[in-house]
């Protein structure tokens, strides 16, 4: 017979000094399996969570988080971490309170106290509900045919009743909840659809970047995503100049700022454009402006970044001069400034560069400029010609093994064409998008 109470408490409550709200939790599991576990709180940035603190159930079944929450988003809590239940910890109201009959937590939690928990778990049930109705239509549709249209007109109805139910009640929720911190962020999530294939600053209009309740929701994600969607890019500098303006949209609050920062890095990361990433790189993290603790795989990813970025000393690769072997470091010591130009000899984009880097050189050839081409080739024919039929007036140099070139893994080069300029000194002056960023750098440097 079990000798526990079949009941777990979670009990959050308010701590007003000097009119500061926080938060206490602790509680009860009825399962005995709990005794001994590892319980985990999690804090939601974006559609992440982030452990924040962990405890041992005790013998009786009961815990405390020694520590208290003052702030307003979603949570989790997951005991060794495979069993889940998502919560709203809100610093306005001065409980929570939560039973569990049994174990899995989300399938048997019962909200004794705490609006915000009692709206969060009925709409859990209602999606839930909604799901199910959905996969049982989406089965039973598979098994029909185009022709039983009686019957697919029917299971249409129903899933349309379905989904009717679940928007009604979000909006019933928004109508008698306003004040809630639910209602807060379905507020939110409607004005962001309703932005989304507009313009960016529609979203930036319609959603508040600075507001750290709202970075602790996935509606912040969805947020950023519909502003770089909707900046129907034409060319990668463009990302460039919305990445400074969501960092300059969130930066009224240094919590924002900071998640805007590695959300960045790890979205540029995963899907580029290259350039923006970069640039992120070089302006807030390398430069120190909204520094911010990088989780250990962003700093990974950030560590090999920062070797490249502007500042830096650059990598002294050697290059291959029909088998002779030089230094990096050793050409560009002739000269104030030195592009590299990374490049293909069959890349047309690549020859539609070289008019404009020609014109640059010729402009400051005498005032101390140089370039060098590395081209990611792997036939020396195709080098040759390139070389010819561009008349192309600087060195080149090659491995002849394409994308295996150790000089572009060292430069951590995505694509071609890629610039660097470099001082004498090795020093990376700047990372131009293409031969006219480069003329208007040089421009700024040999006025």
């Amino acid at each position: 017979m079990n000798r526990f109470p079949v009941v777990a408490c979670i009990v959050v409550a308010s701590l007003g000094a000097k009119g500061i709200e926080a938060q206490t939790l602790s509680g009860r599991f009825g399962d005995p399996s709990s005794q001994g576990q590892i319980l985990q709180l999690a804090q939601a940035r974006g559609t992440e969570m982030f452990p924040v603190d962990s405890i041992t159930v005790a013998p009786d079944g009961s815990f405390r988080f020694p520590r208290t929450f003052n702030a307003t988003g979603f949570y989790q809590l997951a005991l060794n971490d495979s069993d889940q239940v998502k919560l709203i910890l809100d610093r306005r109201e001065p409980a929570v309170e939560l039973r569990f009959d049994s174990l899995p937590m989300r399938r048997h939690v019962r909200v004794e106290a705490s609006n915000e928990n009692r709206l969060l778990q009925d709409f859990d049930h209602v999606a839930t509900e909604t799901a199910a109705v959905l996969a049982a239509v989406s089965m039973q549709r598979s098994a029909l045919s185009y022709t039983d249209t009686f019957q697919l007109e029917r299971l249409k109805e129903v899933e349309e009743r379905a989904l009717k139910t679940q928007v009604d009640f979000l909006e019933q929720v928004q109508e008698r909840e306003p004040d809630s911190y639910f209602a807060k962020v379905l507020r939110a999530d409607k004005a962001v659809r309703n932005a989304e294939r507009k313009s960016p600053m529609d979203v930036a209009t319609a959603f508040d970047f600075s507001d750290p309740d709202l970075m602790r929701s996935a509606v912040y994600d969805r947020a950023v995503m519909a502003f770089l969607q909707n900046l129907r890019a034409v060319h990668e500098s463009q990302f460039v100049n919305a990445a400074d303006t969501l960092m300059l949209l969130a930066g009224r609050d240094p919590l924002c700022k900071a998640f805007m920062l590695e959300h960045l890095v790890d979205l540029f990361s995963t899907y580029g454009p290259e350039v923006a990433l970069q640039h992120v790189i070089d302006r807030y993290v390398a430069a120190g402006d909204g520094a911010v603790a990088l989780s250990p795989t962003l700093k990974e990813k950030v560590a090999h970044l920062l070797r490249i970025s502007l500042g830096r000393t650059a990598p002294d690769v050697v290059l291959n001069d029909h088998g002779r072997s030089l230094l990096l470091s050793e050409l560009v010591q002739a000269d104030r400034y030195t592009v590299l130009f990374f490049y293909s000899s069959t890349c047309e984009h690549c020859h539609a560069q070289m008019p404009q880097l020609k014109e640059d050189r010729m402009r400051y050839v005498d005032r101390g400029l140089d370039v060098i081409g590395i081209a990611l080739d792997t036939d020396s024919a195709d080098f040759q010609r390139s070389i010819r039929e561009n008349a192309i007036p600087w060195r080149c140099f090659s491995e002849f093994n394409g994308w295996g070139s150790t000089v572009a893994k060292a430069f951590l080069v995505k694509a071609t064409p890629s610039f660097f300029l470099l001082d004498r000194q090795m020093k990376i002056v700047a990372k131009p998008v293409d031969a006219v960023d480069l003329a208007n750098i040089l421009g700024r440097l040999y006025q």
